[in-house]
């Protein structure tokens, strides 16, 4: 049986900014936290992956999913199949489309793009697995 490692909002789109989608899950499921409500609150704005791109957010990013890693590595070695769901253009939580090209500066409606590749916080879960020797199949809910 597949393992579900999820971002947070699939699951609880009361911390999404604009409308979130919810995933209907059944079976196992990890839950992943919401490194952006936690960093930084409820009362954010939209950000951009190049916004968020700065050491103490990616320190705070991989402090944040040690634990999970922890719990991801012993289920892989136990044999069982897990695959890491992401949020389509999250900065963060991107497991294959994320968002750039915010430039900053005084607050004003810019344009952004989606461009492919993933978010700082699976990015950082990408890396931390890889150490472990732990390859998982990552893609977005859309």
């Amino acid at each position: 049986m597949k393992t579900l490692v999820v971002a947070h909002c699939l699951l609880n789109p009361t911390v999404r900014i604009g409308e979130g989608a919810k995933l209907k899950v059944s079976g196992p499921v990890i839950q992943l936290p919401c490194p952006e409500t936690i960093y930084l609150g409820l009362s954010r704005w939209e950000v951009t992956k190049n916004q968020l791109d700065i050491p103490e957010y990616r320190e705070f990013c991989r402090k944040l999913f040690k634990p999970y890693a922890d719990m991801i590595q012993q289920l892989v070695e136990r044999g069982a199949d897990v695959e890491l769901i992401g949020v389509a253009k999250s900065p963060s939580c991107g497991a294959e489309l994320t968002s750039t090209g915010y430039p900053g500066g005084k607050i004003a409606i810019h344009k952004h793009e989606h461009v492919s590749g993933k978010g700082i916080f699976f990015e950082e879960i990408e890396a931390e697995l890889n150490r472990r020797g732990i390859e998982l199949k990552f893609r977005d809910f859309k």
